[in-house]
């Protein structure tokens, strides 16, 4: 617009910022760890037997989905405060109201921790989570090795 018509849209960067780039990064959080996604580094635990790694595992899972939940709550809190308040900012001259974007870490962070707890029950009783349902192929991986 501002090349092509000499007219820019106004409070481009906050509509990016504000709203694009938060909704981008929360959430997929709970896709991200169904998918077991997220960055993990294992220097020690690849080397303990394979109870000791599960147990862990459960452990980390359980304490996943209790901070994720806690997280979610305190966003909640802060989204619906912001809500009453009507948070809003200038740009451009113009008022844009912002908190909606505020109701987006409690939503990508309950979802995580809804599918943390759903692992960590599967983990501890045995049984298959159902989570892997979606099974989206890796175009990266060959075809011949197992999705992960």
């Amino acid at each position: 617009m501002r090349f092509l018509f000499e007219q820019p849209l106004n409070a481009t960067i906050l509509y990016v910022s504000a709203f694009y780039m938060v909704a981008i990064a929360f959430l997929p959080l709970g896709l991200v760890e169904e998918k077991n996604s997220h960055i993990a580094v294992e220097l020690l635990v690849e080397r303990f037997p394979g109870r000791v790694q599960k147990l862990l595992l459960i452990c980390a899972t359980l304490i996943t989905a209790v901070v994720t939940a806690a997280v979610a709550v305190r966003t909640g809190q802060e989204a619906l405060a912001k809500y009453a308040t009507g948070a809003y900012s200038i740009e451009a001259g113009g008022k844009v109201i912002t908190w909606p974007t505020y109701f987006v870490l409690p939503v990508g962070f309950g979802l995580m921790s809804v599918v943390s707890a759903l692992k960590f029950v599967a983990l501890a009783t045995g049984k298959d989570s159902g989570l892997n349902s979606l099974n989206i192929e890796d175009p990266y991986l060959p075809k011949d090795t197992p999705n992960v």
